[in-house]
């Protein structure tokens, strides 16, 4: 019968209420629902053992860092923080492969044992790939004994092979389906004959499993056994993997905040006491020269003033024509072989730039 709209109204309306936590503490509590250890990371719920924990180490901690700033006490409190979750994920850690080895020596043999017939289950259809894992452990190989027991047993009873019964066989051989073409128990070996046909190839099958346990697995599952009992695994199961995980992202936060911590302290420590008062004039004093610590005279190409003429200059012309081109320029200098010779001073002030290029230009040409 179907709903009325009255019906439906009301249905609507109800479901419009809130149905959670009415209090501030059922709130607080229900906001808790999802947190298991809260060893993910550290947030603003932290569980109560944790919280406590955290504020012991602050107080414990804090006047050996010596902070002074918010900055500085928002990387320790986070390096604190940091440094209880590694505790807490190494106590969970520690205790998980306690429980392990306790387990290991309490049900060794039959945890092996479910593991490897929940791999059997699959080796129908799938030989090729199952049957070699199962032979990689004792207990995969005692799984495989004992499914040959159940072939040999059929044969004696049926007296001789039936298609289950060849299947399975086959199955426990790993002959994968695409080589079954077709064939039969009939395609044996004709020497494979007797009162139950088959068992020959039971017996086979049966040596060579015994042969396999008696020369390596027995003693590699005895191994494996004395590691489990030790917390040593060869492979940690997914909650022991995680909280492993959890512990290594807590030592690298622990080593961020550390160095944030102690990079902020010695920044403080290089910073000036009081302002650093300006310059008188504002502006920046002269660059000193580096051609003033030389000890080598400096040659320059000097520029005397011009000497009075002697005779008078005819009017018109400005200067008197040098008489010669090898007459010195520089005040008197004789001249040697056409080329200037240069006057060696020492200024009483820095050359500027110009001097020094027409100094190495003269160099230069009386090379």
């Amino acid at each position: 019968m179907a709903a009325s709209l009255s019906q439906i109204l009301a249905n609507r309306l109800n479901a419009l209420r809130s149905t959670g936590p009415k209090t501030e503490a059922g709130k607080a509590s229900s906001s808790r629902n999802a947190l298991k250890h809260g060893l993910s990371r550290v947030g603003t719920r932290t569980p109560a053992d944790m919280a406590a924990a955290i504020a012991d180490r602050k107080a414990l901690w804090g006047p050996e860092y010596d902070l002074q700033g918010p900055l500085q006490q928002w990387a320790f409190d986070r390096l604190v923080a940091e440094s209880v979750r590694l505790e807490f994920c190494e106590e969970r850690i520690c205790a998980a492969r306690a429980e392990l080895a306790t387990t290991a020596a309490e049900s060794w043999d039959d945890d092996r044992a479910a593991e490897a017939a929940s791999l059997g289950a699959r080796l129908s259809g799938r030989a090729d790939r199952i049957q070699p894992l199962l032979l990689q452990g004792k207990h995969g190989v005692l799984w495989l004994l004992d499914r040959w027991a159940e072939v040999g047993q059929s044969l004696t009873r049926r007296d001789g092979w039936t298609p289950e019964t060849w299947d399975l066989a086959l199955d426990l051989l790993g002959v994968p389906p695409s080589a079954r073409d077709g064939s039969g128990p009939w395609d044996l070996d004709p020497s494979d004959s007797g009162a139950a046909p088959g068992l020959d190839l039971v017996a086979q099958a049966v040596a060579a499993l015994r042969e396999r346990l008696d020369s390596s697995l027995d003693a590699r599952d005895a191994r494996h056994r004395l590691d489990a009992e030790s917390g040593l695994l060869a492979t940690d199961p997914a909650p022991l993997r995680l909280l492993e995980r959890y512990a290594a992202d807590a030592r690298r936060q622990i080593s961020r905040y550390h160095r944030e911590l102690r990079h902020s302290q010695a920044s403080s420590r290089r910073a000036p006491a009081g302002p650093i008062a300006p310059a008188e004039s504002g502006a920046p004093g002269p660059r000193p020269d580096r051609t003033t610590s030389r000890s080598r005279p400096e040659v320059t190409t000097p520029h005397p003033p011009a000497e009075p003429d002697p005779e008078p200059r005819p009017a018109g012309r400005t200067s008197a024509p040098s008489s010669s081109r090898n007459e010195p320029a520089t005040g008197g200098a004789p001249r040697e072989s056409g080329k200037l010779q240069p006057t060696v001073s020492t200024p009483s002030a820095p050359l500027n730039r110009r001097a020094r290029r027409a100094r190495a230009a003269l160099a230069r040409r009386n090379a």
